[in-house]
């Protein structure tokens, strides 16, 4: 069949043919591109969850790790807390009988406690220690030291006495004409009035009298002590002898102290001693290292298996 035989019947049908072969390549065009479209959606809806799901991971394993660094922190501050009143009660179970040595002791780790709750203080720059030995001069001799207190700033030797009464620290002749007791006093105790003596006026309610007694030998002694430790330990710096005098009772005990010894602190009362340790030591100039603390507790330790 020629064009010239074509009628506009076939037309009509070469024409409806042809729309129907666009219709049909525009259809596959549309669901092929609506084909890419939810491949691309899935696609992206497949990523966006691969990356919340690896957010997610992520934030678990941090909280994970937070969590797990604020357990070991946790557990490390207890293990430091048992570790510090393991030393009490090992320091306490040093402790004599003596009524006196045991508050002095007490009072002191409850200071350490305070200063390092308050973060005035690393635990490892103090060390409160009670009743240790060291070998004296004479070989056949120990020397006992009733409490001691390292610090960075100093190494303090403490003689302590529980008592009620009065103490004249200091008192020499040149106090004779102020007060003529004591020169009473010193002739009934037979002391060297051109040397500084501590008396000790007591008060015995059983028997409702008061009488006297020189405390004079004991400085000596903590004085003597003082200086052998800095030997033994082979300190660069003096160590401070103090005489701490614990009041029994509130406000059970007064000092008057005349001396001009430096060389010696007397100290009266729970807050006198605490004043002394907050104003003073922990204000001076560093003497000593966290290293140097360290070794001086290993040496001791090493006297006192």
């Amino acid at each position: 069949m020629n064009l010239s035989e074509l009628t506009p019947l076939h037309y009509g049908l070469i024409a409806l043919a042809v729309l129907a072969l666009i219709f049909l390549v525009l259809w596959l065009m549309a669901n092929s591109k609506r084909k890419r479209d939810q491949e691309e959606l899935a696609a992206r809806h497949e990523s966006e969850r691969q990356s919340l799901t690896t957010s997610l991971e992520e934030q678990a394993a941090k909280e994970k790790a937070a969590q797990a660094e604020a357990f070991d922190a946790e557990r490390q501050e207890l293990n430091n807390k048992l570790s510090e009143k393991a030393t009490q009660i090992d320091s306490l179970k040093l402790l004599t009988k003596d009524g006196g040595e045991y508050l002095t002791d007490f009072t002191l780790i409850q200071l350490k406690d305070r200063l390092v709750r308050n973060e005035r203080i690393r635990p490892e720059d103090m060390h409160v220690l009670a009743n240790i030995f060291l070998p004296g001069r004479d070989l056949k001799r120990t020397e006992r030291l009733a409490h001691l207190v390292m610090t960075r700033t100093g190494v303090y030797l403490l003689e302590s006495h529980y008592w009620k009464g009065h103490i004249y620290h200091g008192v020499d002749q040149s106090q004779f004409s102020v007060d003529p007791m004591f020169e009473h006093v010193f002739s009934l105790l037979d002391l060297d009035k051109y040397i500084e003596q501590t008396i000790a006026m007591e008060r015995d309610a059983e028997r409702d009298v008061v009488y006297f007694k020189s405390l004079n030998h004991n400085i000596e002694d903590l004085k003597r002590r003082a200086e052998l430790l800095q030997e033994t330990l082979h300190l660069q710096y003096p160590v401070t002898p103090i005489m701490y005098f614990n009041k029994e009772g509130h406000d059970a005990g007064t000092m008057d102290n005349y001396s001009r010894d430096k060389n010696v602190k007397v100290i009266v009362g729970e807050d006198e001693l605490e004043t002394f340790f907050e104003k003073y030591v922990f204000h001076g100039r560093f003497q000593y290292s966290v290293e140097e603390l360290a070794h001086m507790l290993d040496e001791i330790e090493r006297f006192n298996p």
